[in-house]
This record gives C-alpha cells, sequence and structure tokens, in this order.
C-alpha cells in the first residue's frame, strides 16, 4: 500500500499549510534580527540566559552589532603588504562616527571635517550615471564629509540631497550664447517628462554638448561657495569622476594654514600659463576664497566674456585666482609629490620616482572604479590604521602588480618615455646599415626592443608595434587595444617584483 493511501485526506494540504507557516515565520524572524539557526543554538551560546537578567534588550543588541564582523562577500585581507613608518600605524582611532570628533593638523593648522566644505561638480547628462556611486562611498561617511555641496546645469535633487543648478544667475547676455543650448534644452527635457539617465530604458533622451557648457560653472561655482559657506578652512573641490581618499588628503591639508591663501592642484598648462588641474581636484583655503571670491561678489561675473573665448573651466578659474593674488601653489612641483594627480588606476606609471608619494585621488573613474576603490581604501585602513596615509607604492601593490606578466599581446602599457622609430634616424646612415647592425635597432622588433629595455638598467616596460619601440622607467597596467597594427607590451617582471619588495619608505613627516 502506498504512503499517499496511508495518509488522511487533506494531510497534503496541511503539510503546504506547516511549510508556508514555516517559510513566512522565518522571514518575519530575520527582519527583526533573528535566524532559526540563532534560536536553535542560542541556548548554547555564551550569555544567552544572561539576556534575560541584566537590562534591556537594546542594550545586548548593541554589544552584538558592535562586533566587527565584515560584510558578506569581501576578500579576505592579505597576510602583507607594505610595512608603514611607525608613525603611520594609530592604534586604537575611533571608528568613524562614534567616538572622538576627527581632528586634523596641530597648532594653527588644526581643523576638523565640519571646517570643510566639498564643492562636487556633475552636469545634467551625468548626474544620474555618475553620482549615486559617491553616495555610497565618497559621502557614505556624514561624520568625515560632512558638508557637500553637488553643483550642476540643472536644479535637481537626488536622494533628497539638493542639487544646485551653477548657471542660473548668469547674465542673459550669456545665456544666449551658443554654447547654452544644452542648458536650455535640458529644461525642455524635464518639462517634457524625459529623463537623462542614457540607462536605455523607455523614456531616456541624449543630449549632446557638456564639454561646452562645463566651462561656464567654475566661476559662479566658487562665487556660490564665498557667499552660501563663508568662514570655513578650506574647500575641496571634485568632479564627478574622481575619487579621493579624504583621510590621507586631509591629513596633508593639516600641514597648511589655511589663515594663508592657497590654492593647491595639479599642474596643468594652457596658453603659457600654470594653472590647477580641475580633472585631479583643487584645495583652496578660507583665506584665499576670501581674498577672491568672498570679498568680490561679482567677481564671476566680471569674467563672463573671458571664459567664452577659452576652453576649459579650470584654467579660466587658476587665470582669476592668479589674478586675484592667488596663483597655484607650486612647492611640491618636480619634488616626486604628486598627491593630486588627473589619471585613472590603469594608465598611472609607478616607479622609483613617486613609490614613496602620498596619493589623494584617482581620476577618469567609471562607477565600478569607484566601488572598487572604495573597498581598497577600507581594505587599507583595516591593515594600517585608519589615519595611515596612503601612497602610491600601496595602490600599486594591491590593484595593479596582481595583473601584470612579462609580456601581452594586442595590449597598450604606456610605455614612452624613450622612443625608437627608423623615421626619427638619419635615411642616408641607415642605408650604410648591414642587416645585422639594423636587427639591433630598438625599432627593428619586439625582440630587439625588449633587448634594448633590459639593457637600459632603469626600464621596468617595453612597448612595440611596427618600427616603434617605446621604453619607461614606471610601470602602467595599461589596457587592451585595437591598434590597426600588432602590439606588444613588455614588463620586466624581475624588476618590478625588487621594487615592490625592496624599497622601504620614509615617514612623511605629518
Amino acid at each position: 500500500m502506498s504512503l499517499r493511501r496511508l495518509l488522511p485526506r487533506h494531510a497534503k494540504g496541511y503539510l503546504w499549510i506547516c511549510f508556508l507557516v514555516l517559510v513566512f515565520g522565518s522571514m518575519i524572524l530575520s527582519d527583526n534580527g533573528f535566524s532559526p539557526y540563532s534560536i536553535l543554538t542560542a541556548p548554547f551560546a555564551e550569555g544567552f540566559y544572561d539576556t534575560f537578567d541584566h537590562g534591556p534588550v537594546e542594550a545586548n543588541v548593541h554589544s552584538v552589532a558592535s562586533d566587527p564582523v565584515p560584510p558578506v562577500g569581501r576578500p579576505p585581507l592579505p597576510s602583507t603588504g607594505i610595512p608603514r613608518p611607525a608613525e603611520e600605524v594609530r592604534k586604537g582611532v575611533p571608528v568613524e562616527g562614534q567616538g572622538k570628533a576627527l581632528v586634523f593638523g596641530s597648532g594653527a593648522t588644526t581643523f576638523t571635517p565640519d571646517d570643510i566644505v566639498i564643492l562636487f561638480k556633475t552636469g545634467a547628462t551625468a548626474l544620474w550615471r555618475r553620482v549615486p556611486i559617491h553616495l555610497s562611498t565618497s559621502f557614505a561617511n556624514s561624520s568625515l564629509v560632512p558638508n557637500v555641496i553637488f553643483y550642476s546645469d540643472n536644479s535637481d535633487h537626488i536622494a533628497g540631497r539638493p542639487i544646485v543648478d551653477v548657471l542660473a544667475n548668469v547674465s542673459s547676455t550669456l545665456k544666449a550664447h551658443p554654447d547654452f543650448e544644452l542648458y536650455h534644452k535640458v529644461q525642455e527635457a524635464h518639462q517634457s517628462n524625459l529623463y537623462l539617465e542614457a540607462a536605455a530604458i523607455d523614456g531616456d533622451f541624449y543630449l549632446p554638448g557638456g564639454w561646452r557648457l562645463d566651462k561656464y560653472k567654475f566661476l559662479p561655482l566658487v562665487q556660490h561657495a564665498a557667499a552660501n559657506y563663508p568662514g570655513k578652512k578650506w574647500y575641496v573641490y571634485m568632479e564627478d569622476d574622481n575619487y579621493l581618499f579624504w583621510h590621507s588628503l586631509f591629513a596633508w591639508l593639516g600641514t597648511f594654514d589655511p589663515s594663508t591663501p592657497l590654492f593647491l592642484g595639479s599642474p596643468a598648462a594652457r596658453l603659457g600659463e600654470d594653472f590647477a588641474g580641475g580633472g585631479s581636484g583643487f584645495v583652496i583655503s578660507g583665506a584665499a576664497l576670501e581674498a577672491t571670491f568672498g570679498g568680490h561678489p561679482d567677481l564671476a561675473d566680471k569674467w563672463e566674456s573671458y571664459a567664452q573665448e577659452r576652453c576649459c573651466g579650470d584654467q579660466v578659474l587658476s587665470h582669476v585666482m592668479a589674478e586675484m593674488g592667488v596663483p597655484r601653489d607650486r612647492r611640491y612641483d618636480n619634488t616626486g609629490w604628486a598627491g593630486l594627480q588627473a589619471l585613472p588606476t590603469w594608465k598611472m606609471g609607478f616607479g622609483e620616482w613617486n613609490w614613496c608619494s602620498p596619493l589623494f585621488n584617482v581620476h577618469k573613474t567609471h562607477q565600478a572604479d569607484v566601488s572598487e576603490l572604495f573597498v581598497f581604501e577600507r581594505r587599507f585602513q583595516q591593515m594600517h590604521g585608519e589615519r595611515a596615509v596612503l601612497r602610491y607604492s600601496d595602490l600599486f601593490v594591491e590593484m595593479v602588480l596582481p595583473y601584470l606578466v612579462a609580456e601581452r599581446v594586442e595590449w597598450d602599457n604606456e610605455a614612452s618615455q624613450k622612443w625608437f622609430a627608423s623615421g626619427s634616424e638619419d635615411a642616408e646612415a641607415l642605408g650604410k646599415l648591414s642587416k645585422a647592425e639594423r636587427e639591433k635597432k630598438a625599432w627593428f622588433s619586439a625582440k630587439s626592443c625588449k633587448l634594448a629595455c633590459k639593457e637600459w638598467e632603469e626600464c621596468l616596460t617595453w612597448k612595440y608595434a611596427d618600427d616603434n619601440c617605446g621604453l619607461a622607467s614606471t610601470v602602467s597596467r595599461g589596457r587592451k587595444v585595437d591598434a590597426g597594427i600588432l602590439m606588444r607590451s613588455g614588463w620586466m617582471m624581475g624588476r618590478i617584483e625588487r621594487l615592490a619588495e625592496g624599497k622601504d619608505c620614509k615617514g612623511l613627516g605629518y
């Protein structure tokens, strides 16, 4: 006789009901912080019965929640890393958002996160693609970056945060300029209930022309910050494709006096002028802001026509700052320090020159890069302490070195410090060379190019593509390319590994 015939008539229905009760009961328990496993094992857990004898439940829940349990799916911390100077490893630093307030600098340079304003610039056509990832990474810790202003070319909100239309108050004459075509079309798109998300979803609407409009944002952006957030010690500018390592940057700012007019940024040049590159971010001291836009409420208006004739807003801003007596601070140029830099991780060149330099940012990031850098930074802080200053070498060992091999095909590793091509040599002299002599030239073949790198003791990478050989004393990961002709890239792995293992960095002095 089958089991089915032995069971009562409605047993199958009862079993299904019991099963559903268990499922929904487990869901309710999980939502309240319990699990079936924890209920079954709780009586055997240390301190379980004390829960019923001492204090409210909340106290016990808090003690459990404060345990350092790593998030599910996070890679295990590496067992080794770049050794840190003793003064950079600080034990017992309060967890972000708990305990004592964060303080940077000392004496006259002391400041807290509340003394800093972050000026975050995006665009209406990029906002919904680039900003959300920053809300859960760059700006997730409000105790570290409590003052963030979002600037764009259209008024909006994202997750309850207001987006300032930085161009709202420019002159009607400027708004009539052809460069403002996008500005007006963005307004029309919103009025027409069209989305500017580039998400390939019904209702999406694409608008080109963001670069032509972008240059006009810089002056009114800084003018707005001076008018609405005066009296702060530091104003940090960042763009939506930049990732900033806040602790490392703030520790560096703690070495400067914000009561001195300072304009800090990475070096760039245009029209024969030095300027602070906007992509890598820049910092304006409170004194510098007051001496320029703070003390001159109409400064941005006066330079509108100048911006029309230029390509880049960061150059326009730097020109105005210099005219007002606050040029970019150049004390760290050509010293091996490149804290603020303009390249993405795969294009950055690592080597002796910047190995021990602090690193404050990575530029030209995609959303996936921002996420990866956020996780990398958290792991670094867990290994070396929340206040340890991150260096180029730390990023290289963790995010570049594991991907390097001796040679790749159809790959560009950016090696170009030294360049060899037959076209750059004297044609008559070349005609007199024997075949054996030509084969020794770096441009003759990939094998010859690699040999040239081997013979140059400082060479770490080489690249070859038909009659062109590039060498470099720095290491870049590079990326796969289709150059229209076979390109080979190589890494001198022995030399690179010796650099990673043998280069010790001294303390930074702050």
